[in-house]
């Protein structure tokens, strides 16, 4: 297992092993892909509410999905929205990636959760950005958000769950019936 370079992501495009659409070959850095922001995300429907994952089936009501107006996506502070990956990826069974908030972004007081794009994968990726500073930091379809870093798997298989074929930004299913 190792990371892939510049030059062996690009084979592994030509190869197909790994789809990237839009694409464009200035996203390839050094030794990972960045991916950008989409033209949608998602932030919930309200607060100071209780909310238990284990209760939920279906969390549509708990969210509202927001286009970028003005091409902006204003992330509030001490708070998160889930973004979308502007591009569609599809990793090949031998290829994982792990994901990482650019450290420019990083610096602003943005974060994100660990982020694991299984082998097999195929869509939009949804990420969540916490924004742990006291502002509002604007984000803009387009821009270079997401490093993510593509590893050699051992062994094949390919993701099956349901969140595979994800298209724009996903909100989380629900989880009653697996607490």
């Amino acid at each position: 297992m190792g990371v892939l370079t510049h030059d062996i992501i690009l084979d592994s495009i030509r190869k197909k092993e790994l789809l990237i659409e839009p694409f464009d070959e200035s996203i390839v850095r050094e030794n990972g892909i960045d991916l950008r922001v989409g033209y949608e995300y998602a932030q919930y429907a309200f607060s100071n509410q209780i909310v238990d994952p284990c209760e939920i089936e279906n969390s549509s009501g708990l969210f509202k999905i927001v286009e970028a107006k003005d091409s902006r996506i204003p992330v509030p502070p001490n708070s998160f929205v889930l973004l979308t990956t502007l591009e569609r990826v599809k990793l090949s069974d031998s290829l994982v990636g792990f994901c990482n908030l650019r450290s420019t972004l990083a610096r602003y007081g943005l974060s994100m959760s660990p982020t694991i794009i299984d082998v097999g994968f195929e869509g939009n990726i949804t990420i969540e950005i916490i924004n742990t500073s006291g502002n509002y930091i604007v984000l803009r379809p387009g821009m270079r958000f997401l490093h993510v870093i593509l590893v050699r798997a051992e062994g094949k298989y390919s993701y099956k769950g349901s969140y595979l074929k994800q298209k724009g930004v996903t909100i989380p299913k629900g989880m009653k019936g697996e607490c």
